[in-house]
């Protein structure tokens, strides 16, 4: 985040979301952040333990944009080091919890919905991905700049959803 105001309203938000505690709420954030941190500089073996780390905590709570967050997070690992067949459920289990806790409009799927539909395209999966691109694309109600929750690797990699 750029500024404090931003942080704060990160903070906000998680608390409103259901996480318990400012100190839990960046801490997760600081988690994800370091994640992707080494994703982007292809140290899956480092970031794979923090990401089931962060999934294994995160299932000890009721299902959440948290859960989904990491679960796209340890997806994105798994799909980084090409184990495809151990991603593609974690994307699908995070696309479940985020339609049970956002609705299927929810804008705040497009991250989980362009991970899925990109691994598809990697497998030429065509028929399967153009579904997913253009739903994580699709204009939402209540669409709004930031996230309620934490970040998530398509999220900070530019990708434009």
């Amino acid at each position: 985040m750029k500024s404090p105001n931003r942080l704060a309203l990160m903070l906000y938000l998680a608390l409103a979301a259901g996480v318990t505690s400012p100190a839990v709420a960046e801490g997760l954030f600081a988690q994800s952040g370091k994640v992707i941190e080494l994703i982007r500089a292809g140290k899956y073996n480092e970031a794979l333990p923090l990401a089931q780390a962060m999934v294994a905590d995160q299932e000890k709570r009721l299902p959440s944009r948290d859960l989904a967050g990491a679960l796209n997070n340890l997806a994105e690992v798994y799909s980084g080091m090409g184990r495809d067949a151990e991603a593609e459920p974690l994307y699908k289990r995070a696309l479940g919890v985020m339609e049970k806790s956002g609705g299927l409009d929810s804008v705040d799927m497009a991250p989980e919905l362009t991970n899925l539909a990109a691994l598809y395209e990697r497998q030429s999966r065509y028929a399967e991905a153009e579904p997913l691109f253009k739903r994580a694309r699709a204009p939402r109600k209540g669409a709004s700049a930031g996230s309620s929750r934490y970040r998530t690797v398509s999220q900070q990699s530019g990708d434009a959803i």
